[in-house]
């Protein structure tokens, strides 16, 4: 608000002499008015330097009659002169410097061309500026964000209320498990099965993975597998992924290359694993690098949703009985990507690799059907193990698949290192990782892994050098050590209690003193959820 300028112009004080001739009044007194009858008198006025009072709020015409220059109060654009003692007749003038206001509104102008597309809307940045803020993709939300330059983003819009029951979400299906039957060769047992379904072209849904392809060779040429992982290659890829199909056949079979005790699979029907941890197909030893088909018999035929999250195991094809359907599902809960080590890409201490870890777990429980394990044992910030470094993975393993969601793990494997350099990879990568993934998306730093409950200094360290480098990047930072929870602003907003302790090492930490056991992963994937609702809204 400011005062604004009156008088000075043709505002004059007159009367009604003889024969109805106008006359000036030179040192009249003329007072101020809201209002053209009754109303309140403005006394606070000011003299033309905006700052010397007017003694009780009255003004006197100049020797020509003129009402001189004055301010009046403050935000008043418009009033009321009377030069009759109060009793009237009264006369509205407006404020002089409305060219100003003018000025500055032009000033202040957002060109038409700033808005391109239909949704767009304009936010304010801080320091009296707006920009544009480009319309979100379908099912997105406004959400605060720090790291913006207004302050907000489109974005998934993650709420605890949305999620589902995490007894639910991660429970076993109780329907009558259907009987599985393991055979080695490439056709179907299915007496007059329909031709089969080819990966290519069939009704499936693939997830946790991309960039599929088929192999060279026999059988590879007729094997599908992604390659969105590093090295990216068909034989050294992504292990860890899922494919979705619906059907309302009582038996179907898929066609899969076995490789070795390192091919299991998790059934689920209706968005519920039939078993907790990953099978073995039944495959047998010297049958290594052979196709075989694995059939499932229900009791009934009925539409069901089926999903198989697959490591270590060549996708050939589906195969149904005569008149059975099937069709294509759609994912849920956006994409996630779980970027780090062993302790998200699992070890020899869990059950199925990838698919055996907490992040698996944690995605269900989150209602995402579409986790990618982009992580690598061995590997951190610094250290690349047999592999790369996070920060040489980004633009092959992130940035060409558009992550809504991504948890960043990694640390432990760089623990001895120096913590200069590992802030310094910290902070390269975090940048890297905001320009990768899908705009509005959200990323979540985990600090330093402690198998022990009582961590090293080294342990410390890293993981004050990891809260630092999100600190500024502005992003999420989840501390294990301690359970304190931080969001991109530095605030801390939860404290759950350290993730390990030396009382329950025994029950979650694998015989090499590192990993997490089948259980501890279960453990961690409700750790790491938690930590995370604690950053949604309600």
């Amino acid at each position: 608000m400011a005062r604004h300028r009156f008088g000075g112009i043709a505002d004059y004080v007159i009367s009604v002499g003889a024969g109805n001739v106008a006359t000036l009044q030179p040192g009249t007194s003329v007072t101020c008015w809201n209002a053209a009858v009754g109303g309140t008198q403005y006394t606070d006025l000011t003299d033309t330097d905006g700052t010397t009072p007017i003694v009780g709020g009255t003004l006197t015409a100049n020797s020509s009659g003129s009402v001189p220059e004055f301010f009046g109060p403050d935000g008043v654009r418009s009033l009321y002169l009377d030069a009759n003692g109060g009793s009237g007749p009264r006369r509205r003038t407006l404020t002089t410097d409305l060219d100003e206001d003018f000025d500055a509104l032009q000033g202040a102008t957002i060109p038409a061309t700033t808005v391109t597309t239909a949704g767009d809307l304009l936010a304010g940045t801080g320091n009296a500026a707006v920009d544009r803020l480009a319309v979100g993709a379908p099912g997105q939300v406004l959400v605060p964000d720090p790291r913006a330059a207004p302050g907000v983003r489109w974005g998934n819009g993650w709420r605890r209320r949305d999620l589902p029951h995490a007894a639910v979400a991660d429970a076993l299906s109780a329907i009558a498990a259907p009987t599985v039957t393991v055979t080695k060769q490439a056709t179907s047992t299915i007496a007059s099965a329909q031709a089969l379904l080819p990966p290519d072209s069939g009704p499936f849904l693939y997830l946790g993975a991309g960039s599929f392809t088929y192999g060279t060779g026999t059988p590879d040429s007729s094997y599908y597998l992604p390659l969105s992982r590093y090295p990216n290659t068909y034989q050294s890829g992504q292990a860890n992924w899922a494919v979705e199909f619906c059907t309302d056949a009582s038996v179907f079979e898929i066609k899969f290359k076995y490789i070795g005790s390192a091919t299991r699979y998790r059934l689920s029907v209706d968005d519920q694993k039939i078993t907790d941890l990953p099978q073995l197909t039944g495959a047998t030893a010297g049958n290594e690098g052979s196709s075989h088909v694995l059939k499932f018999t229900f009791a009934t035929a009925a539409p069901r949703k089926i999903r198989f999250d697959f490591t270590t195991m060549p996708f050939g094809g589906l195969f149904l009985p005569p008149g059975a359907t099937a069709w294509k599902p759609a994912p849920r809960g956006g994409r996630l990507g779980i970027f780090g080590d062993s302790i998200d890409d699992g070890s020899a201490q869990n059950t199925g690799a990838g698919i055996g870890t907490w992040a698996y777990r944690a995605a269900r429980m989150l209602g995402c059907s579409d986790v990618w394990d982009q992580a690598r044992g061995g590997t951190g910030y610094i250290t690349p193990g047999t592999f790369a470094a996070l920060g040489d993975r980004v633009a092959g393993d992130i940035a060409p698949y558009a992550f809504d969601t991504l948890i960043v793990w990694a640390g432990y494997n760089d623990n001895q290192g120096d913590q200069g350099a590992i802030g310094t990879a910290a902070a390269s990568l975090y940048a890297a990782l905001k320009a990768a993934v899908a705009p509005g998306a959200d990323i979540y730093v985990i600090g330093c892994w402690d198998p022990t409950g009582s961590p090293a200094t080294s342990i410390q360290n890293t993981t004050a050098t990891l809260k630092t480098a999100a600190a500024n990047a502005k992003l999420p930072f989840i501390n294990n050590l301690t359970g304190q929870v931080y969001d991109g602003q530095g605030n801390l907003v939860a404290t759950q209690g350290p993730w390990m302790t030396t009382q329950i090492k025994a029950a979650y930490v694998g015989a090499d003193n590192v990993h997490p056991t089948d259980a501890g992963h279960a453990y961690l994937a409700r750790r790491v959820v938690d930590a995370i609702k604690a950053l949604m809204p309600a």
